[in-house]
């Protein structure tokens, strides 16, 4: 891409985000400091050189299409990137430093971000931590944090994010409740089979299962419904029934044998994990720091899945 075609297409990328942000136009017009005319026209440019449109427009509202939700996310953390790169040579970021607020989800928490704060201590001995676990949705700017941590399909908001990684979750039972049961060989035969539901899921007590673009939804019984995932893997482990569990938490289950794969073939959509904060012209380099630290950490296959099963 020539020089100049590249800079056009960071101004358009810069531009769409401020609408995705603002749901508004002239709001986003005024906050680049152009017209609304001129930003309609970059807007314009970008979806012709995409080829789709990325927001729908009417007189009175503004909102993102399939498309421009993606690619909202992309040039999210395209942006995050250059900002990134210029605050690290131009040294305006300065040393990380200062009270940082998270939220993050309790399990996840716990077992994969609590592990890393050592280390991240230790590489900015000047940023405080203080830390939030809780599975409820936080509001950032209300309640004053700074990051926060989410796991799933993301809402749009004005929120920065920035992906960190793949949220796998996979069919699993145990082998003591497999033996003498009949053959899990198809999700049909999941309605002979006590199920074990996490009631916080959309999809209520059923699974959304696929095998290449083959798509049903599967239900058993429900032996047990839980809003907490932790409850699941103890009941899952303890022979239960079948459970849907994210590889996060069940990792050790599965390289100890505790748990096995059913349904092989078929899997559960895979969701995301996020690092979401506030927006802004100048995120503080301590926000920066954090994220791009679990960033560096979760990049590739994260830690939980390097040495497990998939």
């Amino acid at each position: 891409m020539e020089r100049v075609a590249l800079r056009d297409r960071l101004e358009d990328m810069l531009s769409f985000t401020a609408v995705a942000r603002a749901l508004s136009f002239v709001d986003a017009a005024r906050e680049l400091g152009i017209s609304a005319s001129s930003l309609s026209r970059r807007i314009a440019r970008l979806e012709d050189a995409l080829g789709t449109a990325l927001l729908r427009r009417t007189t009175r509202h503004v909102s993102l299409t399939e498309a421009g939700t993606l690619y909202l996310e992309r040039c999210t953390d395209v942006l995050t990137r250059v900002e990134d790169a210029e605050a690290l040579v131009s040294g305006l970021a300065g040393e990380p430093r200062g009270r940082l607020r998270v939220a993050v989800p309790n399990l996840f928490g716990q077992l994969q971000v609590a592990p890393l704060l050592p280390d991240f201590l230790r590489r900015y001995p000047r940023i405080g931590l203080e830390f939030s676990f809780m599975d409820r949705y936080v509001d950032l700017v209300q309640e004053r944090f700074d990051v926060a941590i989410r796991i799933g399909a993301l809402t749009n908001s004005s929120l920065v994010v920035r992906r960190l990684a793949t949220n796998h979750r996979l069919i699993v039972a145990a082998p003591s409740y497999l033996r003498g049961r009949r053959p899990l060989a198809k999700p049909e035969d999941l309605a002979h089979h006590a199920c074990l539901y996490f009631s916080l899921l959309s999809d209520g007590q059923s699974w959304n299962l696929q095998r290449g673009e083959e798509q049903v939804t599967a239900r058993g019984r429900p032996a047990l419904v839980a809003d907490n995932a932790e409850a699941l893997r103890q009941a899952a482990v303890a022979g239960c029934g079948v459970s849907v569990l994210a590889t996060f938490l069940i990792a050790e289950d599965l390289r100890a044998g505790r748990l096995v794969r059913v349904l092989e073939g078929w899997s559960v959509p895979d969701t995301g994990i996020f690092a979401v904060h506030p927006p802004g012209r100048l995120v503080p380099s301590k926000v920066r720091a954090f994220v791009s630290f679990l960033a560096e950490r979760y990049a590739g296959s994260p830690p939980w899945e390097r040495r497990g099963e998939r």
